[in-house]
């Protein structure tokens, strides 16, 4: 027989004389906890009513956690005593749930503790309840967690506990497993730790965030689109209010916005090509004499859907100046044709850039737009494009236009719109050149 179990209370016995303070005492027997829950079994049957310390050591013996999480800080001492009593394992799991609910910073160096003893069964608990403590004391070692750990629900209870902590030191990190991430193949994005990161970023509340979040913007799923939405609109700067008001095309908001025509030119750099094309509907809505000049930079976007509405913002908003970037836009037949099949959308008319070009200086109705738009014909493209043209010429007034569309008509499968721009400019009176 051990030493140890020379000195182990018989339990039984002591029941049958009644022996409580014996069995209360026994309640904090550190070489088997299987004592310490006989004991408590045994002072119930006693009718011993629970109070004090000795109360809180009962609970714990019973395991009635719930009870343990109501009485709170007192609980917190006997709690952590039992944390790091390895004879009594079977309760740390259990012990650790209950210190993260009550929430107390004394309980954090002890899970740092147990973190450091690299109890992986335990890892995943021991990081979520210096979550929901919060304490800044936990932000380090739980940056050093992101990347010592491979499994991914301990990576994301990681990311949720550096957000929880509200901490600035956790935005560089937590920015570089967003990078990180969002960089592999869509396939092998783990949506889990996108979620994760963006809900982080968003309760730290850090503008530094901002741009990277609008990055994954319209790239993944709606639910992720929705909390990326949550996150700018709890980091409330002016920065995120625009972006806000831009991804979900809100006119309202995006006039409140301060500064919102250098955000917007700002955003006409941004690497998404989403975000892009909706700093051109903001330079569009908010109407600055400047908007023309930057928004014509967009023609030469790499994107074509970027391309496309730009063009379709500067025929919306009519400037002049626009006339001969379009007229470029208009003639270049290195754009593919709108029904090449290679399952392109664009702006408005859902067509190719140079069809885009016919509406815009059809809006516009600068003279200069006739010669160009007649040439089209000349070349017979794609029905979309032709279509769109004739539009146009009807737009401009001039029947001198007439002979050409119909020259169109005669070739086959010839557009409505066509017949529609003949029918339009057929009842003009005069010539207006």
């Amino acid at each position: 027989m051990s030493i140890i179990n020379i000195f182990k209370p018989n339990i039984e016995r002591l029941k049958s004389k009644k022996k409580v303070n014996h069995l209360i005492k026994a309640l904090q027997y550190k070489n088997d906890w299987d004592v310490r829950m006989s004991a408590a079994a045994s002072l119930g049957e006693i009718g011993w009513e629970p109070n004090g310390e000795d109360g809180i050591y009962y609970f714990i013996a019973l395991g009635e956690w719930t009870k343990l999480i109501k009485i709170g800080a007192p609980s917190v001492e006997p709690l952590v005593a039992v944390l790091q009593d390895h004879n009594s394992s079977p309760l740390h799991c259990e012990t650790i749930k209950a210190l993260g609910v009550i929430k107390d910073k004394r309980a954090v160096e002890p899970l740092l503790n147990v973190l450091r003893d690299n109890k992986i069964h335990l890892c995943e608990e021991v990081v979520k309840a210096l979550g929901q403590i919060g304490d800044k004391t936990a932000v380090k070692p739980l940056i050093s967690m992101l990347w010592n750990k491979d499994g991914i629900p301990f990576r994301c209870e990681t990311i949720k506990s550096l957000g929880s902590t509200k901490d600035k030191r956790a935005v560089e990190p937590l920015i570089d497993v967003l990078q990180q991430e969002s960089q592999k193949a869509h396939l092998d994005t783990n949506m889990s730790i996108l979620l994760e990161v963006v809900i982080a970023l968003g309760k730290i509340k850090d503008e530094r965030a901002i741009t990277h979040l609008v990055s994954l913007y319209n790239g993944y799923t709606d639910y992720l689109n929705k909390k990326i939405q949550n996150a700018l609109f709890t980091i409330n700067t002016e920065w995120s209010k625009f972006y806000l008001a831009i991804l979900n095309s809100d006119e309202n908001r995006l006039l409140e916005v301060d500064n919102g025509f250098d955000l917007a030119v700002e955003a006409l750099y941004h690497k998404n090509n989403w975000v892009r094309r909706q700093a051109i509907w903001a330079l569009m809505i908010l109407r600055d004499y400047r908007a023309v000049e930057q928004i014509k930079k967009e023609l030469n976007d790499i994107d074509l859907i970027v391309v496309s509405y730009a063009i379709y913002a500067l025929g919306e908003i009519g400037d002049a100046r626009a006339i001969t970037p379009l007229i470029d836009m208009l003639l270049n037949k290195d754009f593919p044709s709108c029904n090449d099949g290679n399952g392109s959308t664009f702006a408005e008319h859902r067509c190719s850039p140079r069809s885009e070009a016919a509406v815009a200086l059809g809006k516009i109705k600068d003279k200069r737009a006739y010669e160009p738009l007649i040439a089209v014909f000349e070349e017979n493209g794609c029905d979309c494009l032709m279509e769109k043209s004739a539009w146009a010429l009807s737009q401009l007034g001039d029947r001198s236009a007439i002979h050409a569309l119909k020259s169109a008509k005669n070739h086959t499968n010839t557009p409505r719109g066509v017949e529609k721009a003949i029918e339009k400019l057929d009842k003009v009176k005069r010539y207006p050149r």
